[in-house]
């Protein structure tokens, strides 16, 4: 028997805040714990909820979802967080894995948010599929320059661009 995930929501919109209730509610694994509208209330409630999945808006009043992600990682390491974004821009989604997020949702993907936190819980990483194929070229780049760093055998050339 599995336990249920504890999930703090931060969202200023009330009708997506509602959305994401009733979808999480209809869940027999899934419980609200919390609900915020803005970053700086994120972090108090963490400290006091102690939720195993935060999902925050990255543009959330206050300080915006990417900016707590280090904040939430040292005051709550076992809190996963997933970002909850009208933005779909690579460099962005590659940012908020890069800062600690472990999922990142584009709000008008249809995506099903229960399959999500059950994934994040299990210590998956959710993203689009384009997203996880660049972060995989990037490591692909990186053990390559790092083969070639030691003067060993390199597995594949490198022609990735770097993130700006």
């Amino acid at each position: 028997m599995s336990s249920v995930i504890r999930i703090l929501i931060a969202e200023d919109d009330s009708e997506l805040f509602e959305v994401c209730r009733k979808r999480f509610s209809s869940a027999s694994d899934c419980e609200v714990v919390g609900h915020v509208h803005n970053g700086r209330e994120v972090i108090a409630a963490v400290e006091r909820l102690r939720p195993d999945i935060l999902t925050i808006d990255r543009e959330s009043p206050g300080i915006g979802g990417l900016e707590i992600l280090p904040v939430i990682r040292w005051c709550s390491p076992n809190t996963k967080v997933i970002v909850l974004s009208g933005c779909d821009d690579e460099a962005t989604v590659l940012e908020a894995l890069d800062l600690g997020a472990r999922g990142y949702i584009v709000k008008d993907d249809g995506i099903d948010m229960i399959k999500v936190v059950r994934a994040v819980q299990r210590g998956e990483v959710w993203a689009r599929r384009r997203v996880v194929a660049r972060l995989l070229d990037r490591l692909v780049c990186l053990a390559s320059l790092a083969f070639q760093e030691e003067g060993e055998f390199a597995p594949a050339p490198c022609f990735v661009k770097p993130i700006q």
